[in-house]
């Protein structure tokens, strides 16, 4: 707590303020007091000092007000032309009443220039120094925008940045309320075929989906879920999809050990599988072969998913599923979360078959959570 006023107190504008004036008035003393002993005519510092910090600690009085003016006449359109005349209006007038003060205190600091009384003090004070003392008002009020300048800068950097995260989770969940709706079609027309042929095995198949929907409602609240979670989602999604193919799907996951805590964007794998069984095994009357990687490579870590499907069309080979939204929205999320720390490749086998290849920062992940 200490501490913390600390903090508090030294950016507490006025103190800023008597900081910065100090600074001048020490600067602007022992510059004087170096030019008097190298012209030969030696004061001691303390006196300089005291000169030159009485009239900076009366410009710091001045300078709130100069910084108020230019909140109620700041320089911009469409009253340029008339906020320009009132500051040049203030700053005679906050020039001369500087003076003015100054006048006072002029005897009790040793200033050069002091004359029998006080207005002959000012008097000579206004005709040797009031052009000097004009500029130091614009000098205020020329940080000050400055100042203000940067911090509307930065301040406008950081809306665009909470906007661009703001888009960008909203994008994600757009992404991923596409996901869940279009896997669940998929189960539910798989019961409904099995309905006509097996009722038992439909009834098993709804047991593996309550399951799954269960999981899946559960791991709702964010965007990255850890590669275990995400595995064993994928297990009891294999394990319904096995009851439908039987023999035609043999699956095996290869997760490396030391990569089960790695966060990966959820349902991840369970996409890109799907797209497997839907669009690379469901026509073949011979066995399919799925096998699902997980490894770390340097920084990153690498997934991959393989089958002895169909493969691509040959014509273009590149093409993701027109069919679906499964390959497309991955990228999609891939893109949002990750940026181009994110590498995809999609490729047809010779022997047959297709094999994705991610690569995610597997740094990145872990620091950003499942937030």
């Amino acid at each position: 707590m200490e501490t913390q006023s600390k903090v508090k107190f030294f950016q507490s504008p006025l103190v800023i303020i008597g900081l910065a004036w100090t600074l001048v008035g020490l600067l602007l003393g022992t510059q004087a007091w170096v030019a008097r002993a190298v012209r030969g005519e030696p004061i001691a510092l303390l006196h300089t000092l005291a000169i030159w910090l009485a009239w900076s600690y009366l410009w710091a009085l001045f300078t709130p007000v100069a910084l108020n003016l230019l909140r109620r006449f700041p320089f911009s359109k469409p009253r340029i032309s008339t906020h320009l005349m009132i500051h040049l209006l203030a700053s005679i007038v906050i020039a001369i009443l500087d003076l003015a003060a100054y006048a006072v205190v002029a005897p009790y600091v040793g200033a050069m220039s002091v004359g029998i009384n006080w207005w002959a003090t000012f008097s000579q004070l206004f005709g040797t120094t009031i052009l000097l003392n004009l500029p130091v008002y614009w000098l205020i009020i020329a940080i000050a925008q400055a100042i203000n300048m940067i911090a509307l800068h930065r301040e406008r950097e950081r809306r665009e940045a909470e906007l661009r995260a703001q888009l960008s989770e909203l994008s994600l969940q757009a992404l991923k309320a596409q996901l869940q709706p279009h896997f669940l079609f998929n189960a539910l027309n798989t019961i409904a075929v099995l309905m006509r042929e097996d009722v038992n095995l439909a009834h098993q198949v709804l047991l593996q989906l309550s399951r799954l929907l269960r999981r899946a409602l559960e791991n709702t609240s964010g965007q990255l879920i850890s590669l275990s979670e995400e595995v064993a989602f994928l297990e009891i999604y294999l394990a319904l999809e096995k009851i439908r193919f039987q023999e035609r799907l043999h699956y095996q996951i290869e997760i490396a050990d030391d990569v089960g805590a790695a966060q990966v964007p959820s349902f991840l794998l369970q996409t890109l599988v799907e797209n497997a069984v839907r669009h690379g095994l469901a026509e073949r009357q011979t066995q399919g072969h799925i096998i699902i990687a997980a490894q770390l490579e340097g920084e990153g870590l690498r997934l991959s998913i393989q089958d002895n499907g169909k493969g691509l069309p040959l014509s273009n080979p590149s093409m993701l599923n027109p069919e679906g939204i499964g390959l497309s929205n991955t990228k999609a999320r891939l893109a949002l979360l990750y940026g181009d720390r994110a590498h995809f490749d999609i490729q047809s086998l010779p022997q047959g078959g297709t094999l994705v290849t991610i690569l995610i920062p597997h740094f990145f992940a872990e620091k950003e959570g499942t937030s």
